[in-house]
């Protein structure tokens, strides 16, 4: 599958993607959902990538303006992909790329007091991580106040409610779902 920049400053650059069948990059079409919805939000915005994967939608993020871009991967091979492309891409400025388990990172970003405008997080679908995501941001105070949460999971996934978070929008796209909270 070939993954490439959608919009911005580099637009239609090719970013490299891990090989194998657990690697699930976001689809053009969800990807052009969440940027859609974001629009102008995204010029000037700290991002946080939770499950980085290839850096595609920090990538994307820093091709439309973002100021700032922190992606988080636990995967050893896949942090070394994520600086590959965005060296490629020409974006060495205002990145942070922190390796390790992102419920773990949670703590460790709010111990640095880091806050951002809008958190973009595509788990492994078959972790159901999207409670567990959701109330580690609400309680970590990750999330500036009118800001974005966007996070792709699968249908049986459930959002239990147990976080001060409003779910705005929801999106199916076959087997996957964006919920945007704010």
């Amino acid at each position: 599958m070939t993954i490439r920049v959608m919009g911005g400053s580099a637009r239609g650059r090719r970013l490299l993607g891990p090989v194998g069948f657990k690697f699930r990059p976001t689809t053009g079409r969800v990807k052009e959902f969440i940027c859609n919805y974001l629009n102008e939000e995204v010029a000037g915005a700290k991002v946080l990538d939770l499950f980085s994967g290839s850096g595609s939608l920090g990538i994307e993020a820093l091709s439309r303006g973002a100021s700032e871009v922190v992606f988080t991967e636990r995967s050893t091979q896949n942090v070394r992909m994520i600086e590959k492309n965005i060296d490629h891409c020409g974006f060495t400025k205002n990145v942070r790329v922190l390796k390790g388990d992102v419920f773990s990172l949670f703590k460790t970003l709010a111990k640095m007091g880091d806050v951002f405008d809008i958190i973009l997080a595509d788990p492994p679908f078959k972790g159901y991580y999207r409670q567990r995501i959701v109330q580690g941001v609400d309680e970590n105070h990750l999330l500036r106040d009118g800001g974005v949460l966007i996070v792709e999971h699968e249908s049986h996934d459930p959002d239990t409610g147990e976080h001060n978070m409003r779910l705005v929008k929801q999106r199916r796209f076959g087997h996957c779902i964006v919920s945007i909270y704010n």
